[in-house]
């Protein structure tokens, strides 16, 4: 496939990425110098972008935790992500309007489940990792799975029909796996 720049400018650090296939739009928390940082929906055909939120507290690097719910056209995302206590929000992509649905989660690498509605995400907390889920409201987190010390989990995600869970673990040992 050949490569076209979508957009004409510099991004920075960016989170994951969405596409909204009926709008023919990215979603993704940017940080660059100038601005801000923010999620941007970035159109793939004139490569415009639109500011939809600010995220405050961004990671350096991977800016926020990022998922999105294509159904209601909502994004969830993480903000207060540099102190680690990363509290969860969403925002509505056509209002704008924007929630904070659990505060000091200290939870990321979070991701929407199709299948049920619910959120998924990797919790630290006294050293441990944690799999939790949010089911909606998404105002608190049920613990499904706490790893041994020296073991995280990290870029998970869900299948479509919800039956499967999918990460890459790592050890203190520096032994990685991906996982089901």
């Amino acid at each position: 496939t050949s490569a076209r720049p979508i957009c004409d400018r510099a991004l920075g650090s960016v989170s994951r990425v969405y596409y909204d296939g009926a709008g023919r739009k990215l979603y993704a928390g940017v940080q660059y110098p100038g601005a801000f940082s923010h999620i941007a929906e970035i159109d793939v055909d004139t490569g415009a972008m639109r500011k939809v939120c600010e995220i405050p507290g961004a990671a350096t690097y991977f800016v926020t935790s990022l998922a999105f719910d294509d159904s209601s056209r909502t994004l969830f995302y993480t903000a207060n992500n540099a102190s680690g206590w990363r509290s969860l929000h969403s925002v509505d992509i056509g209002s704008g309007e924007e929630r904070l649905l659990c505060a000091d989660a200290r939870t990321g690498d979070i991701v929407f489940n199709r299948a049920d509605g619910s959120l998924w995400g990797v919790q630290h907390h006294n050293g441990l990792s944690r799999l939790v889920v949010f089911p909606a409201p998404y105002d608190g987190w049920i613990e499904v799975l706490v790893l041994p010390y020296g073991r995280d989990m990290f870029d998970i995600d869900v299948s479509p029909d919800g039956k499967y869970l999918t990460a890459s673990t790592v050890e203190i040992s520096g032994r990685q796996r991906l996982v089901r």
